[in-house]
């Protein structure tokens, strides 16, 4: 389906509102299919004044009788909301009405990695993989960087000794400033990438083929080292869940947590006390009887 113009103009406005990348990209993969299920339905193209609350909860049905999960549904209906909002700020919509509630489910956690699968991880990345990668993937489990951040992270932002280390994200989601201090762990897996050689320079920490490493390059990174193994499908993400888990399951203090991970608010920061799925499926696994 061509690009809407009314589409590409609130996401102009979301970035002028410095919301990120990946936010952005959400809501245009969002308000497209919208768009898509309008013209289906209606057999005329999206305008923003034409939408009805009629629509709306239509299209909430149509999203729930194709059997998306609850949070797939929320997500479209949150950034339909959104679109909307922003029609009735611009007065491109006449009237206020109410979008559909949200459906209610059991929040899981996050899919995060046990000290087992990481300790496979840590072992098969030593074994196997260039001593670059292996740094990657210390340092993501060691700090919670999220994979824009690592990207984005250039020498000057890392001051490492012996005994000590900070690590500064200048950019952190929503534009935010941080500092992490790096373990141990992470100040070897610095020092093992030549950290003495580039110390205080301004140019990216990991590079790439073209220059300063994309996150593409990482997740297909991460495919290709683990592929055939039982932790194959493994991501840079679950690495920060790992990190953010490791330090609660640590006994550190939700505060903390949400302070070197950068979260917004502590609701997000407590999604690592609930139990997991595979968490459930050891609880089930206990009382079966057959072996």
């Amino acid at each position: 389906m061509a690009k809407l113009r009314l589409i590409e103009d609130f996401l102009y406005y979301l970035k002028s509102s410095d919301k990120s990348k990946n936010t952005i990209r959400n809501y245009r993969s969002d308000l497209t299919i919208f768009a898509k299920w309008f013209y289906d339905t209606n057999n005329e193209q999206l305008v923003l004044h034409k939408i009805t609350p009629t629509d709306v909860r239509q299209y909430k049905q149509n999203l729930f009788d194709k059997s998306y999960k609850p949070q797939t549904i929320n997500r479209r209906l949150l950034s339909l909301k959104s679109f909307l909002e922003w029609g009735w700020d611009t007065k491109n919509i006449g009237y206020r009405f109410p979008v559909p509630k949200l459906i209610k489910a059991t929040v899981l956690a996050p899919k995060w990695l046990n000290k087992l699968e990481q300790n496979t991880l840590l072992r098969h990345m030593e074994r196997y993989a260039p001593q670059r990668n292996t740094a990657i993937i210390k340092i993501m489990l060691n700090t919670g960087l999220r994979i824009n951040e690592l990207c984005q992270l250039k020498w000057s932002d890392i001051v490492v000794t012996e005994r000590k280390g900070n690590l500064i994200v200048q950019n952190g989601k929503g534009g935010k400033y941080r500092e992490i201090p790096l373990n141990k762990d992470a100040r070897n897996a610095f020092f093992s990438i030549n950290y003495k050689k580039y110390a205080g320079s301004n140019t990216q920490v990991f590079i790439g083929q073209r220059g300063a490493i994309r996150e593409r390059a990482i997740q297909l990174m991460l495919q290709k080292q683990l592929k055939n193994t039982n932790i194959a499908g493994t991501t840079p993400h679950q690495l920060r869940h790992s990190f953010c888990k490791n330090l609660v399951n640590a006994g550190v203090s939700l505060e903390k947590v949400a302070l070197l991970a950068g979260h917004e608010s502590l609701d997000t920061t407590k999604i690592y006390c609930k139990p997991s799925l595979s968490d459930l499926d050891i609880a089930v696994a206990m009382i079966g009887e057959e072996e």
